[in-house]
């Protein structure tokens, strides 16, 4: 029995240290990787910021719940600092559409024009059913290339 319970004890040891060093060689082969990344496409400054983002991506790959969970509390700290000394928030001038929305306003009236005429047709059906292909007035707005 006790040779039995030092044979379990000994898979789970080595289950500990197999998951412990395929963490850390995914860890270190993500922030490798990530280090070669940032130092080809010269996207951060120093070398020193490069290291620190090459290490969080490396702890996100080997522990991603605590990265989100870091995540999370920066997010919360950001948002409650904005908060405080007046920056931030969401305005609805943020989501006026400002921008260019024709082609949502395009489709979302072609939709409508389709319900219409089958509501209408089906308030009064008379000949064949209308169609997306039938309909002279629907057309498939293509991007131009």
């Amino acid at each position: 029995m006790e040779r039995e319970l030092a044979r379990l004890d000994g898979l789970i040891a080595r289950a500990r240290l197999r998951r412990r060093v395929f963490r850390t060689l995914r860890g270190g082969l993500g922030a490798g990787t990530t280090l070669v990344v940032l130092l080809k496409a010269k996207v951060a400054a120093s070398l020193g910021l490069k290291l620190v983002i090459a290490a969080l991506v490396g702890l996100g790959v080997a522990w991603p719940v605590a990265v989100l969970v870091f995540l999370f509390v920066a997010g919360a700290v950001v948002t409650i600092l904005g908060a405080l000394m007046g920056e931030g928030g969401v305005s609805g001038s943020d989501f006026d559409c400002s921008w260019d929305c024709g082609c949502k306003r395009a489709r979302m009236k072609r939709l409508k024009h389709l319900i219409a005429l089958r509501r209408a047709w089906l308030a009064a059906p008379t000949g064949p059913a209308p169609s997306i292909r039938r309909d002279p007035g629907w057309h498939r707005s293509v991007p131009a290339k």
